[in-house]
Parts: structure tokens; sequence; C-alpha cells
């Protein structure tokens, strides 16, 4: 799984925005619908922007963490993840700026591997490191509470 990397990457993205709610993202090859519920204006024919962010980070952590266990050589089989994540509304209901729209994420990853503690501990600690979404989160101050459930091969 292991791959050249340049020192940086452009990414170039487009979007069409056939109503107030609804944008057709477009990355690549690739097609991203994003829209808003009924109850906000929306058709509710995809997921909202937030919710696709918070997606994306559970994504990459996915992949980063996979990355990780292959350069370490350890196994990580069947891994699920869970993400309960506090929104302060203040800043989008205007009722008062936030600088903090997430304070806390609770996040769960359940995982079947070979790494002993050891291992595993250097693997989270490397994984809040190297996953972009994660630097981003915790820059801006979001506090991530993780509990990984692993079970041992």
């Amino acid at each position: 799984m292991t791959f050249d990397m340049p020192a940086s990457h452009h990414f170039k993205l487009k979007a069409e925005c056939p109503t107030h709610s609804r944008t057709d993202a477009s990355v690549r090859q690739h097609k991203v619908v994003i829209d808003e519920p009924e109850i906000r204006g929306g058709t509710d024919a995809a997921a909202t922007p937030l919710e696709t962010m918070l997606s994306s980070y559970l994504a990459c952590l996915n992949v980063i963490s996979h990355l990780i266990a292959d350069e370490m050589g350890i196994r990580l089989d069947d891994m699920s993840m869970a993400l309960d994540a506090k929104f302060d509304t203040n800043g989008v209901s205007t009722q008062m700026p936030t600088t903090l729209p997430f304070p806390n994420l609770t996040l769960t990853v359940n995982v079947t591997s070979d790494a002993n503690d050891t291992q595993l501990a250097q693997l989270q600690s490397d994984l809040y490191l190297r996953c972009p979404v994660t630097v981003i989160f915790t820059e801006a101050g979001t506090k991530i509470d993780a509990t990984w459930n692993v079970t041992k091969i």
C-alpha cells in the first residue's frame, strides 16, 4: 500500500449549485452530491455539508491508520467507527460568532489487529499527527475523545 508522495499536492474541485441548498461537487472523475434536509429548505437528496465533512474525517482515519499499520508491519482488519460530534450552532444561527463549531468529538474505533499494546499506542499517536482532518480539528481546538476497541488476532 505504500506509494511515493510528492511534497505537496494541489486539489482542484468544481461545484454546480442547482438550488440554494444542493451542491454537486466534482473532483477528478468523481461526483459528490451535498444537500440539506427538507426542514432547512433542501430536498434531503444527500448528506449535509457538515455530515460530509465528518464522514471525510472517518474516511481519513481509515486510510491513514491502514497506511501506518502497513508501514509498521501490523494488520488492521474489520475496522468500523462511530462518531458523535457536538456542534455549536451559534455561529450558523448568527446568535453569536463561534470560533469552535465542534468543541468535542467522541470517536469509537472497533478493529481486529495482531498489534501489541505498544504498537497500537504508536499507531494511534502517529495517526493523530498524520491524519490531515484530525490536524485541522485539533488545531482549531476541538477535543477528540477516542476509544479503540481492539480484538486481538
